[in-house]
Order: C-alpha cells, then sequence, then structure tokens
C-alpha cells in the first residue's frame, strides 16, 4: 500500500506522515518528496526569503515574486526531470514488498493521475489536506522559512476533493488525530 499525503506547503503534511510512520509497522517507510528532490542541492533546498538570488531563473528551482509581493514556486528543467522519476521509484520499492508513506508535492491533476496510472498495480491512497487560508498564511509566518504567499498560491491551485480519497482539513485538528482519523478511513 501507498499512502499518499497531499496538500499545499504549511498544511501539515510533514507532521501527519511522521504521526503516520509512528503508528504503521517498522515495514512502513516514509518518502519525502522534498527530500528526495533536495538531491539538486542548494537551487532547490534554498527557496527562503534570505535567499537575495531565490528569483533567479534557473534549471533547477526558483521564485516569481508577484505584484503583490507573494511568490509562486516554479520548477526548473531538472526539478521537473527529477519530479517525473518519482512514481517509478515508488512503483520498485513497492514491487519489493514495502508499504510507503508519501509527503508529497504533487501539485496538479495531470501529476496525480500520472501517479495512479504508474501505480496502478498497488494499492494507492490519495489523502488531501486542507486549510483555510489565514491558518496557512500564520503557519507560513510563524515558520518563517517560507517564501511569503508560496503556500496560498498551491492552495488555491490545488482542487483535489473530486480525486483524492480523503479530504481533512488541518485547520482545528491535531497532527496526531489526523493521523489516526486518516487510518481508520482506510482501515490499517
Amino acid at each position: 500500500m501507498i499512502i499518499f499525503v497531499c496538500g499545499t506547503s504549511s498544511v501539515g503534511k510533514s507532521s501527519i506522515c511522521h504521526n503516520l510512520k509512528n503508528s504503521l509497522p517498522a515495514d512502513w517507510l516514509s518518502f519525502s518528496m522534498d527530500g528526495y528532490l533536495g538531491m539538486l542541492g542548494d537551487k532547490f533546498l534554498d527557496l527562503h526569503p534570505k535567499n537575495p538570488e531565490v528569483t533567479a531563473q534557473n534549471e533547477v528551482c526558483y521564485a516569481h515574486q508577484h505584484e503583490d509581493g507573494t511568490y509562486e514556486i516554479v520548477p526548473g528543467k531538472l526539478c521537473s526531470k527529477l519530479f517525473s522519476t518519482i512514481p517509478y521509484v515508488l512503483k520498485i520499492m513497492a514491487q519489493q514488498g514495502f508499504s510507503i508513506i508519501v509527503d508529497s508535492l504533487i501539485t496538479k491533476k495531470s501529476e496525480l493521475t500520472t501517479f495512479k496510472e504508474i501505480l496502478k498495480d498497488f494499492r494507492c491512497i490519495f489523502i488531501y489536506l486542507h486549510a483555510s487560508e489565514e491558518c496557512i498564511n500564520q503557519r507560513e509566518e510563524a515558520r518563517g522559512d517560507r517564501l511569503k504567499g508560496s503556500a496560498i498560491h498551491w492552495l488555491r491551485a490545488f482542487d483535489f476533493n473530486d480525486i483524492c480519497d480523503l479530504s481533512i482539513s488541518t485547520d482545528e485538528i491535531s497532527a496526531q488525530d489526523i493521523a489516526k482519523q486518516i487510518l481508520e478511513k482506510i482501515a490499517i
């Protein structure tokens, strides 16, 4: 089985994936798309407000700043190429008998559809996490390591309710309680 935890930055994906991992048997793996794409180095890892070159276009990843001061993360050619390998890597892991929790960076319906097609021989559960813009803004500000508005950009772009197996608001529920809710819903 593969559990995909999808949603914008600052919605609580990593915390919920951590709680899921701690609630499941030891043979479950935790796969972070951020960690995987981090192999691209500093141009991917340095997407934060203190980086003076964050908006410089490059082959890895950069930010586009909008007139209102918010940012949109733009994957470059190398980031897109490496991202396209992820469903195949997950397929190899699943073929070896691993169950996987995926802290997901899937941002488009077309990407989700591609993952579903490549992994069609395995039980995949797609969880969509969302929160209010106010909540996301508060979390993004509290973290201090995110580009202003980048999480809101993705929140507005996501519309996964109709193609995910479960949709959960993280506004007022703890990561631990959401993990329990997910495990109950998918009968693990």
